[in-house]
């Protein structure tokens, strides 16, 4: 499992932005940090109130996108990474798994923290049941990296009450819950850095999350930004070129230095988008081999007959037949079309 340890965060006075677009992130202090909940609006209004800025203006609240933002707040550059509302019942298991996928794509190598964001004022009948299908997708590991957030605009009235509701949920997150004030983090930026420092205290902890997916993940998107710097590279020769003959010294360095970064930065998320499209529609290993392993099996020892070739094409045509006879016919097509298409 890939990891690594957090930073202690240098938290200054109230800082909003800094003199270049809000998207570019520098520096070595990031945090990423995805986002669960079972109301859009308070998944939405916390990502608002953190990076100081309207950012889901006109959104559906349920949305079944999932959505990356990224901003510069008390000396750190920030990911926000909000998933589908939960609660959302309209959508199928298989686009809830795909929106899972790309909040894998747009948070690698890893999250430094979960969230599970709920609204105090309107506490589901079963807290735990709505972010059950993040522990089935994800593994019960999560739940190290996880913190139950209560996003209220005002003060909580009756917290102890409200934390009470949720003494299963809290439990299984490590004892972690956050009561975050909108309208208190909007005078000085208070609720921020301590909900940044109680994340510092985790990854201290348990470092950051990863699993096989998030390394798989971040191999093929790194690969693709190789990909994506190759075929820019005229684009960015021409640009430096240009740089050059209207600027010169430390004006032509730092030039040449925030258009590197943007290049860096646009790549990154065009190789995030495309991984996860890509990964979007195949199977996760363990639904493939759920779906088919069996008939792989079976065929890899009706192979044997054959010597090692033999084995790995019956192996394949097992698989298929075993695709067909546990109903995922579609799904074994979609495994083995990407496996030999994601090679460029």
């Amino acid at each position: 499992m890939a990891s690594s340890k957090g930073q202690d965060p240098t938290i200054k006075q109230r800082r909003h932005s800094i003199d270049i677009p809000p998207t570019l992130c520098i520096g070595g202090t990031s945090l990423r940090i995805v986002i669960f909940g079972s109301s859009g609006s308070h998944q939405f209004s916390l990502t608002e109130s953190i990076l100081h800025r309207a950012v889901f203006d006109g959104a559906d609240l349920n949305a079944t996108l999932t959505t990356k933002t990224s901003g510069h707040v008390l000396e750190r550059n920030v990911t926000l990474v909000n998933t589908p509302n939960l609660n959302n019942h309209s959508f199928a298991q298989e686009t809830l798994k795909k929106e899972f996928k790309k909040s894998i794509c747009f948070s690698c190598p890893g999250p430094h923290a979960v969230l599970f964001i709920l609204n105090p004022v309107d506490v589901p009948p079963d807290p735990y049941g709505v972010f059950r299908p993040v522990v089935q997708y994800f593994g019960e590991s999560i739940l190290n990296h996880a913190m139950v957030v209560l996003y209220n605009e005002g003060e909580l009235e009756d917290s102890e009450t409200k934390i009470e509701e949720l003494k299963e949920l809290i439990q299984k997150c490590g004892q972690r819950c956050f009561i975050f004030s909108g309208e208190k983090n909007n005078e000085e930026d208070s609720m921020t850095g301590q909900l940044f420092q109680k994340i510092d205290q985790m990854v201290l902890v348990h470092n950051i999350y990863s699993n096989p997916e998030f390394e798989d993940a971040d191999k093929r998107i790194n690969k693709e930004e190789k990909f994506l710097e190759k075929e820019r590279e005229k684009e960015v020769k021409k640009m430096l070129e240009a740089l050059k003959r209207n600027h010169s010294g430390e004006d032509y360095d730092r030039k040449v230095k925030l258009y590197q970064e943007k290049m860096r930065l646009e790549n990154r998320e065009r190789a995030e988008m495309l991984i996860a499209d890509r990964l979007g529609f195949t199977l996760r290993l363990v639904d493939y081999a759920a779906a088919i392993g069996k008939g792989a099996f079976v065929g890899a020892v009706l192979g044997t007959v054959m010597g090692p070739q033999g084995m790995a094409v019956g192996a394949t045509v097992g698989a298929a037949l075993g695709g067909v006879l546990g109903g995922a016919a579609g799904a074994a097509w979609n495994y083995f079309t990407g496996v030999f298409t994601d090679v460029r």
